[in-house]
């Protein structure tokens, strides 16, 4: 019994490494799920992120309750991409280490529709942000936490007033 105990032991942990994504890949997955939020391309977005994704940025208001973390965030996406359809992002540093992604990138983009309840202003805007992202062995992302500059971005689209004024 000892012997089927750690032969499924050992079978088990086989397996999981045999599937389990290496720093460089989940870095290169990091990119794709940056690429198909720009693009808005929910389908693409859900081949690399998991539907168990747990969000730990809290949501905007006004989303339906009873959602999970991966719905709301492609619910997010597609309204975000609909607002700022030219949206860019520029990664500017990105580290991997065991199964976390750090990056540092600058989104740019143009409002050219209404967003969470805010006019569309044509406006630009640019700013930094930094996105931490688990992956789980099958290299989907399950977990993301994030620090935006949404300051900054509301006083550029004229949504707030710039500091000093």
């Amino acid at each position: 019994m000892k012997t089927l105990l750690s032969l499924a032991l050992f079978l088990l942990l086989g397996v999981a490494s045999v599937f389990a994504q290496t720093p460089a890949q989940n870095k290169e997955t990091t990119r794709k799920i940056l690429a198909a939020i720009d693009a808005g391309d929910l389908a693409a977005f859900s081949m690399y992120v998991s539907p168990a994704l747990v969000e730990h940025m809290p949501p905007p208001p006004g989303l339906p309750s009873g959602l999970s973390d991966f719905e709301k965030t492609k619910m997010l996406i597609g309204d975000w991409h609909k607002a700022f359809p030219d949206s860019h992002t520029e990664v500017i540093n990105i580290a991997a280490e065991g199964n976390l992604v750090i990056v540092h990138s600058r989104w740019s983009a143009t409002n050219t529709a209404p967003f969470m309840g805010m006019s569309a202003t044509n406006k630009k805007v640019s700013i930094e942000q930094t996105d931490i992202i688990r992956f789980d062995a099958a290299g989907k992302g399950v977990e993301h936490w994030a620090v935006i500059d949404q300051l900054g971005m509301m006083q550029q689209l004229g949504w707030m007033p710039a500091e000093g004024k």
